[in-house]
């Protein structure tokens, strides 16, 4: 996994994290849904979103489940990026 994707994903995650009122979260590979806190049911939606969006990905609802930790998304983009 290449570090400069790691570390835009991890940027994109905070960003939307920090935007719903979380600042000085730290991410880990293992981070997802509840850890941190701030990443709950809605935050996901957004991630999921924001991701996608700004990797270029096509992410249909069904990949969701490729997004439940950093780096299952980290791999996910990998994988899936165009």
């Amino acid at each position: 996994m290449a570090d400069g994707l790691n570390d835009e994903v991890v940027g994109i995650i905070e960003s939307v994290l920090v935007a719903r009122g979380a600042a000085g979260v730290a991410l880990t590979p293992d981070s997802g849904m509840g850890n941190p806190p701030a990443w709950d049911s809605l935050a996901f939606v957004e991630i999921f979103t924001t991701v996608s969006e700004r990797l270029g990905l096509d992410v249909s609802d069904d990949d969701a489940i490729h997004f439940m930790t950093v780096h299952e998304i980290v791999e996910f983009a990998a994988t899936n990026r165009g």
